[in-house]
């Protein structure tokens, strides 16, 4: 049987160029498709086969794409910081309890929960930015419509309504960020992206703290303004798919983006996607489940129902008739939170590049559920913001490296919106029964035993990154290089 000098051609893989095969230094090859492909190793880089280094600079540079996201996340979170603070006492003005209070929050995490294997079909069916600008505009629209709320079941159902934007703009933000961020940088861009959210954070509760005077309506209306600002600024200036790769590639030093390494006549290859059973060999991204899970019971649940409410009670309890004191604490209490998640999320997510995930989500599970308790037995009022400051550095040490986890596992080359999908179903299944079961305790038996079962939650979410724990893993589905740390 004669040997094919490049056997390869006959299947179409390509084929390798050896540092000593001069005379093929550029060559054309035809897969049994018909398709051609030209190689060309640069004369100036012998022994490269393909593949050119990005500078030092060009790999640490943030990607075009990847900022717009940031500006947009900045904005999304101007206008939460300003409704967050006013919305459980918003809810209760319509003479209803704490139970039915947190439900308020809870319906929207319901209609998310519902809503996103849809949004991920759509996602798949359209692209990203599209369903990204068209969440924006339903949240928009549900925004306005509470600040002209006659009732409890009018604020009820446009906050439902809001979930079913929400969630198309938030898978469809994961699955840009994922795709698109350089897997040297994952940890320091899930911290970017986290630190301009908590940024926004903070300014639009100090805001919203300013507009008190003016009722509970008005942030609504600027939310609504704030999301479809956000929109236009993705809808505008966020460049082409195929532009935003070839940027990532460029940084990343890949085959594809090396210049004159490889040009095709072939169209480029739909990504491989990802399902969750493949997922669900990584044991990582089943800690990522019931860690996302334990955020959505006990961080963001709290800090949308169980704060505001504590802060009103602290006011109250001083003061009966302080009710605008009770917003204003509650606005102080967040800025807390957000200062200290925005000072510490970034140096978080590039610490998470160095040392892993593992150790980080560790840490920051078992600092957020000792502040989580603690809050549960305040009584003075400058120690229950210095709380507040502390349960966002928990956040801030934990949140880059969850993100970054699961883009790990899902890696740049797939796609992964089935995967983020039931991810983020996670955390709303835990923002529903979190501040619905933490409100039948509170009306029960109080403050402290409901802070108490949301610390509880974090402790046990914490017990699937012990880092002296290795984790498994199928390596054959792992993204090269892969270890789980």
């Amino acid at each position: 049987m004669s040997q094919d000098k490049h056997p390869s051609t006959a299947t179409g893989a390509i084929p390798l160029i050896t540092p000593g095969a001069d005379a093929l230094a550029s060559t054309t090859i035809e897969n049994e498709l018909g398709a051609k492909r030209v190689y060309t190793r640069p004369a100036s880089q012998p022994g490269q086969q393909g593949k050119q280094e990005p500078s030092a600079k060009t790999k640490q540079r943030i990607p075009t794409g990847l900022w717009v996201l940031i500006a947009a996340s900045f904005m999304i979170a101007l206008g939460y910081g300003l409704v967050a603070p006013v919305l459980p006492s918003y809810a209760r003005s319509f003479d209803v309890g704490v139970a039915a209070t947190t439900m308020v929050v809870s319906a929207l995490a319901l209609t998310r929960l519902l809503f996103a294997p849809t949004s991920g079909q759509l996602i798949s069916r359209y692209g990203e930015r599209p369903i990204y600008t068209l969440g924006m505009l339903i949240v928009a629209i549900s925004s306005f419509i509470n600040a002209i709320a006659w009732d409890y079941w009018v604020l009820l159902a446009s906050r439902a309504f809001a979930g079913i934007g929400s969630v198309m703009f938030t898978v469809s933000a994961m699955g840009l960020l994922v795709r698109l961020s350089p897997a040297h940088m994952r940890g320091r861009i899930s911290g970017l992206y986290a630190t301009a959210f908590m940024l926004g954070n903070i300014l639009g509760p100090v805001l919203g703290g300013l507009l008190s005077p003016f009722g509970m309506r008005l942030p609504f209306v600027i939310y609504g303004v704030a999301l479809i600002i956000a929109g236009a600024i993705v809808w505008f200036m966020m460049p082409s798919t195929a532009e935003l790769e070839r940027e990532r590639d460029a940084m990343d030093g890949t085959e594809h983006a090396a210049a004159g390494t490889a040009e095709t006549t072939e169209p480029k290859p739909v990504q491989e996607s990802m399902t969750f059973k493949q997922a669900m060999t990584f044991g990582n991204y089943r800690s990522a489940l019931v860690t996302s899970f334990a955020n959505g019971w006990a961080i963001f649940g709290v800090q949308s129902s169980l704060i505001p409410l504590l802060a009103a009670s602290l006011v109250l309890a001083s003061d009966p008739n302080n009710i605008a004191g009770g917003t204003v604490l509650a606005s102080t209490a967040m800025t807390a939170y957000a200062l200290g998640n925005a000072i510490t999320q970034s140096l978080s997510g590039s610490l998470s590049d160095k040392v892993g995930r593992r150790i980080l989500l560790f840490i920051g599970l078992l600092m957020a559920a000792a502040v989580t308790a603690l809050m549960g037995v305040v009584h003075i009022i400058w120690v229950f913001i210095t709380a507040a400051v502390f349960l966002g550095v928990g956040a801030a040490v934990m949140g880059p490296s969850l993100q970054a986890a699961v883009s790990d596992v899902i890696g740049t080359q797939r796609d992964g919106g089935r995967v983020l999908a039931i991810y983020q179903m996670s955390a709303d299944l835990g923002l529903i029964l979190g501040p619905l079961f933490a409100g039948l305790v509170a009306d029960a038996f109080g403050f402290m035993p409901a802070f108490m079962l949301c610390s509880a939650v974090l402790l046990l979410a914490s017990l699937g990154w012990l880092p002296w724990v290795k984790p498994k893993f199928d390596p054959e589905l792992a993204e090269e290089g892969y270890t789980g740390r």
